[in-house]
């Protein structure tokens, strides 16, 4: 099987084997060459991950996708109409991806500042090194991205520089002219951040089609010293359609981190998350929100690794199952080595179950080493408390909005945290539609 001119390998798994042939680009860009060969020489000896054999999978079956027959995106997909993903602010600046391509025409940059590097890494004058950060710490479906990744959006921060305005990365995906396949693609975004700079990036990804599809993305990020990112994600995907989210991040001295994610679309939607933090005194903090309803399984997998003093960490998960037939996973694995002295890790899992045999697999874990530290971690399973729903229907509430009223504040203190006041109206508003239809179906 050839991958390119210049790569050739054979893949063991025929999954594997004949989804490459479907979805290896075609062009060689230089820029993008070491990260495909490395790619695809580890997908040669790679097999699919499977729910009875993998631990990581044991409560995420992903058989549904490896049983569909991908295909590549059409190679023109038509120019999208933007307006529902669009802000009232007044400073926006936005980046469009479509299956995985940036989309100049469809972007604004303008609002960047001097010291800003951002564009295609095809047209950049980067080099291999910024592409190939996951490689020794992903699996099947993040090699998967590196070696067919259509191109990659780089965004580079140079040393001091503060960005104040949010950058929106807009992935859309488009679905296969027939019934019988499933358009895959395999966005790549890139962020740099030098010494004492700042950069706020929200990422949302979203079908253009009702049809479904299959969604594989990677986002690396690289954090210099003393640097600070804040990264918004809505994954609100059609939902009959697969979605494989990756997020790779590297902090060094001093330097912070915040998360905020909402998880809300697609059938299947796994979210693998894995923080380095490589310097001392650095600072994480992952907040996330779930809500699965009927026939959706949403999986939030996180790694972080503690291994220099002083550091600290805050992991609030919070997940809502609003049908006897969806299922929400988490697995958090938080990591303090010996050098992680004076560490301060908080971990906290709280889960809503809406309906009687609605489902959530909990997978909290704290492994210390070091001897100085202070670590917590909690995780509470429940329905929705009847003293709290007696107490508002005694003030003249109706069941139907009491029940509302606590589903929306159990979420309220993730979905606070994204930077647009647009945006929080918009997943309440996916949020209310999701309640709804699983009320109809129950």
């Amino acid at each position: 099987m050839c991958i390119s001119s210049a790569v050739e390998v054979k893949a063991n798994d025929t999954w594997i084997s004949k989804a490459l042939s479907a979805c290896l680009p075609a062009n060689e860009e230089a820029n993008l060459a070491a990260m495909r060969k490395n790619a695809a020489e580890a997908l040669s000896s790679a097999r699919v991950p499977s729910s009875r054999v993998d631990e990581a999978y044991r409560f995420t079956d992903v058989l549904p996708i490896f049983q569909s027959k991908i295909v590549a995106p059409g190679s023109s997909a038509p120019a999208p109409d933007l307006t529902a993903f669009e802000f009232s602010e007044a400073s926006t600046t936005r980046v469009v991806l479509v299956d995985g391509v940036f989309r100049p025409e469809l972007s604004d940059l303008s609002g960047l500042p001097e010291g800003v590097t951002a564009g295609a890494l095809s047209a950049l004058e980067f080099s291999d090194q910024l592409a190939v950060q996951s490689d020794a710490r992903g699996g099947v479906f993040s090699q998967f991205n590196s070696a067919c990744a259509p191109d990659v959006f780089a965004i580079t921060i140079a040393k001091g520089v503060h960005v104040d305005v949010p950058i929106h990365l807009l992935q859309l995906s488009t679905t296969a002219s027939s019934a019988d396949t499933m358009s895959t693609s395999n966005p790549r975004i890139i962020v740099t951040l030098g010494a004492g700079s700042t950069l706020e990036v929200v990422e949302e990804f979203a079908g253009l089609e009702d049809g479904p599809c299959f969604t594989n993305a990677v986002l690396e990020a690289a954090l210099g010293e003393s640097s600070t990112l804040k990264h918004g994600l809505i994954q609100n995907q059609v939902l009959g359609s697969f979605h494989n989210k990756s997020t790779f991040v590297s902090q060094e001295k001093q330097s912070s981190y915040q998360l905020t994610e909402c998880e809300l679309g697609g059938k299947l939607s796994r979210h693998d998350l894995d923080v380095l933090q490589i310097g001392p005194e650095t600072d994480t903090k992952l907040y996330s929100f779930l809500l699965a309803g009927a026939g959706q399984l949403l999986d939030l997998h996180s790694k972080l690794h503690l291994d220099h003093p002083d550091g600290k960490s805050d992991q609030v998960h919070k997940c809502i199952v609003s049908s006897s037939s969806g299922r929400g996973v988490f697995d958090g694995n938080v990591k303090v080595e010996r050098l992680a002295q004076r560490t301060d890790a908080q971990q906290l899992s709280r889960n809503l179950l809406l309906v009687p045999k609605a489902t959530v697999n909990v997978k909290p874990n704290l492994q210390i080493i070091a001897d100085d530290v202070k670590c917590t971690h909690g995780c509470a399973v429940s329905d929705l408390e009847e003293e709290q729903l007696f107490y508002l229907q005694s003030r003249g509430i109706s069941p139907a909005e009491a029940r509302d009223m606590l589903v929306f504040s159990f979420g309220q203190e993730v979905v606070a945290g994204l930077v647009y006041s647009d945006l929080r109206s918009r997943v309440e508003k996916i949020v209310t539609q999701n309640l709804v239809r699983a009320s109809k179906q129950e």
